[in-house]
């Protein structure tokens, strides 16, 4: 009997475990780096119900820094012995002067509806992981509670073939409502540059993941240093991400999907 009962409760750790894996390889599967010689963005791909299109979200300073027509999305291609293969694709971002994507009319987030098929698969997450206020509220997040981020911290990959580093925080201040109001909050985590349009998100109740928001900045504390001949101005970092709601984002994504 305590064998028996020793082993359901191991599977029951074991099912737990797999489940906690599935929601956070869900996001990871499609996040992925979006880079130009002046800028570097986290970005993630995304779906909208009965839209065959795909769209890339990441944060609109990126992209507006980003010179030039064109940046790369670096994909990676599953190989049939079960590694990756870096795949660097480069995407039309402008058409001369003219942005190719929609950025949120008064949040720092943008959209980019992508034109014909990846030449690799790509997984994209669907609109209904993005948290609304109903959600948010539903999901019983508050302060301190976890939060996950998938980024790529100083252009930094995982490895050579272009996977997002995974870091864990909690929320450093509630993710207060209504969101027009307090339109971001913040994280616990160290951010640096590149961590911009990284996804934040944690599991649901279902295992699936919930999208609470992305990266758009970080704080600072900065002191300055003064004589005669000079000044200096030291930065410190307050490892703490600014966070914009994921509401966001679906506002922003509902605007690219009509984008002539």
């Amino acid at each position: 009997m305590k064998r028996a009962l020793l082993a359901l409760l191991l599977s029951l750790v074991m099912m737990r475990a797999a489940g906690a894996a599935d929601f956070a390889s869900q996001v990871l599967d499609a996040t992925f780096k979006f880079f130009h010689a002046d800028s570097t963005s986290t970005c993630f791909l995304m779906r909208r119900d009965g839209d065959p299109a795909l769209y890339l979200v990441t944060c609109a300073h990126t992209l507006e820094r980003t010179k030039g027509e064109t940046a790369v999305l670096v994909l990676r291609e599953a190989q049939a012995d079960g590694s990756y293969k870096r795949r660097d694709h480069t995407l039309p971002i402008r058409q001369g002067e003219t942005p190719l994507w929609t950025r949120h009319a008064k949040e720092d987030v943008a959209v980019l509806k992508l034109a014909g098929e990846l030449p690799v698969k790509a997984a994209a997450l669907p609109e209904s992981a993005l948290l609304d206020e109903s959600g948010l509220k539903d999901s019983g997040v508050h302060v301190c509670s976890p939060l996950f981020v998938l980024t790529y911290p100083q252009r930094f990959e995982a490895n050579g073939a272009g996977f997002p580093v995974a870091r864990q925080g909690v929320f450093a201040s509630p993710p207060l409502l209504p969101m027009k109001s307090h339109p971001t909050f913040l994280g616990d985590f160290t951010t640096f540059a590149g961590d911009s349009g990284g996804p934040v998100f944690f599991p649901g109740k279902d295992g699936n993941p919930l999208i609470a928001g992305i990266v758009i900045g970080q704080h600072h504390h900065e002191e300055r240093t003064k004589n005669g001949f000079e000044e200096h101005i030291q930065r410190y970092p307050l490892g703490m991400g600014i966070i914009l709601h994921a509401a966001y984002v679906r506002e922003a994504l509902a605007a690219a999907a009509v984008k002539e």
